[in-house]
């Protein structure tokens, strides 16, 4: 996948999205992601083409099951990088997002489930998020 961060970082936010029960829209994507709305359109034509979305005019974002799973493997990543960066590296938690957005993007299952396994399968991030409970 091109631009793999970019697809990855929309699926997340989509993701945080369906998880507060928020219709999802291009114009919310905009927002959210500070970026134009036609660049929203194009993300999510291609997230379409590769069976990750469902979209039509005037009707909510969705995810197809591929999607959803791929956004909750994202995100869990994330909310394990972030606790295990407090828990065993001793960052303060309000320091750990942007380092966390780096590290999601190993395309290593083994890494996650050695940190997996290293903060003993918790299901909860610093923040107090939950930790979606996926297979790496």
């Amino acid at each position: 996948m091109r631009n793999t961060k970019e697809k990855e970082h929309y699926l997340k936010e989509i993701y945080r999205f369906e998880s507060a029960n928020v219709l999802v829209s291009v114009s919310s994507l905009s927002k959210v992601l500070g970026v134009s709305k036609s660049s929203v359109s194009n993300m999510v034509k291609k997230l379409v083409a590769m069976h990750l979305l469902n979209s039509a005019p005037y009707k909510a974002i969705e995810f197809t099951s591929e999607g959803r799973e791929l956004a909750r493997t994202i995100v869990a990543k994330h909310r394990l990088i972030e606790l295990f960066l407090v828990e065993v590296m001793g960052f303060e938690s309000e320091n750990v997002h942007d380092i966390a957005e780096e590290i999601e993007h190993i395309q290593s299952p083994a890494f996650f489930r050695k940190v997996k396994k290293m903060l003993d399968n918790r299901d909860t991030d610093p923040h107090g998020s939950p930790i979606p409970d996926v297979e790496f």
